[in-house]
């Protein structure tokens, strides 16, 4: 009666468990995705904190220290032998916008020992909608690879303590000269990229301190821009504006030539950022120019209120000359809009070195940025042009910025 009864209930059990077979799956099934979820976004707080101390781990300095370092107390970033600077101006790296480094990975060499191995490594974070970025376009500007590309120089310099040589000394650091070029075209939206640099020499002339930098920059283990550079320590007394030309006043090639086009107001950019509108009025000549191979002239009103004068350098505004260089780009650009429209995807050319040597800045005081470009080449290429270039730039009338072979690529924005 018990074996019987027993087997009647197991019997009954099953035959009532059939019909529910599927949903009882289904609940199994959706109680398994529910822990999935669970654990799937466990992992993947977990992982997050984890990445950020293993970020912190690694970290020479943070974004916060370099903040510091930019616009605020220097000895918070770089120690109690900077003390020196309380209450001067000191040389310091750029702010706000135009601070492009997240973070200091890596430092090699010993403050105060300039006969030994220098290196810095250093990330940037590049905002997938950075300011600098044109609607719809992959590449950055030039000038942004450009400050990318030198700042950590100029913060190994400072984490040396190349200024505490001279400690009585209020030495105004700038750029004198370099060379470049992109090896390998990426979209570095949203993505990390790594800076090393080494400081190659050092040379001692009385007070006034000059040094030698390589760069290369990559991401996701490409290499795609690399260089050179000198900066220079100068004090006071030294900074005359002489420009090029031993503080001769000079004058564009447009005033002598003048050119089919006229002088004209080029119309607003809508996909280009306010910041980044460098040029404002324009004069071409497509076959004019030292060379016969075209010709652009371009200015810009100066104001001591534009923004840049307060990220370059806190108590020491000058324009950054990455973006005289980014005007001269924009320049070129509108001459070769004139022979093809549709050009207007712009970025550097590969393999191409370009050059620039630095004799002044456009201060606060100047009136008028002026710059021209004698091309050497303009040739057509596979969806675009190929634009080959020297170039030159004004502070109002001294000569400043002297560029060789600034050579783009621009193709159309439909490719």
């Amino acid at each position: 009666m018990d074996t019987y009864s027993r087997e009647t209930i197991f019997k009954n059990y099953l035959d009532w468990l059939a019909p529910h077979t599927h949903h009882l799956t289904q609940v199994h099934a959706q109680l398994l995705e529910l822990r999935q979820q669970g654990l799937r976004q466990a992992t993947a707080v977990i992982t997050k904190q984890l990445n950020s101390l293993r970020l912190l781990s690694r970290e020479r300095f943070s974004l916060a220290d370099l903040k510091e370092f930019a616009k605020g107390d220097v000895t918070k970033c770089l120690g109690e032998r900077y003390a020196v600077y309380n209450g001067r101006r000191c040389p310091r790296i750029p702010s706000g916008d135009l601070l492009l480094m997240s973070r200091i990975l890596t430092i090699q060499g010993q403050p105060g020992q300039f006969d030994q191995t220098a290196g810095i490594t250093a990330e940037y974070d590049v905002p997938a909608d950075g300011w600098y970025l044109e609607t719809g376009k992959t590449q950055l500007p030039i000038s942004i690879y450009l400050e990318i590309a030198l700042q950590p120089c100029g913060f190994l310099s400072a984490y040396l303590g190349t200024s505490l040589r001279f400690p009585e000394v209020d030495f105004f650091f700038r750029n004198l000269d370099g060379q470049v070029q992109l090896t390998a075209r990426l979209d570095l939206r949203g993505k990390t990229i790594q800076t090393r640099a080494a400081l190659l020499e050092t040379v001692f002339s009385g007070t006034t301190v000059i040094q030698h930098f390589s760069f290369e920059l990559a991401c996701e283990g490409t290499v795609f821009f690399k260089g050179r550079s000198s900066f220079g320590y100068f004090p006071n007394h030294s900074m005359d504006q002489v420009g090029l030309d031993g503080g001769k006043p000079s004058v564009p090639w447009l005033n002598g030539h003048p050119v089919p086009s006229g002088l004209r107001t080029l119309p607003k950019n809508d996909h280009l950022n306010e910041k980044l509108r460098l040029i404002e009025q324009v004069a071409t000549d497509l076959n004019g120019g030292a060379n016969r191979a075209g010709y652009v002239y371009a200015s810009r009103a100066n104001s001591p209120e534009d923004w840049y004068y307060a990220c370059h350098f806190y108590q020491d505004p000058v324009m950054p000359g990455s973006l005289g260089i980014e005007a001269i780009a924009q320049a070129m650009t509108v001459l070769a809009q004139e022979q093809a429209p549709a050009l207007s995807n712009l970025s550097l050319a590969m393999n191409q070195e370009m050059t620039w040597k630095y004799r002044g800045q456009v201060l606060q005081k100047n009136q008028q940025m002026q710059m021209e470009v004698h091309l050497r080449k303009n040739t057509a290429a596979e969806g675009g042009r190929s634009l080959s270039g020297d170039a030159s730039l004004w502070a109002d009338d001294i000569r400043i910025y002297e560029i060789h072979n600034l050579t783009l690529a621009l193709q159309d924005e439909r490719l």
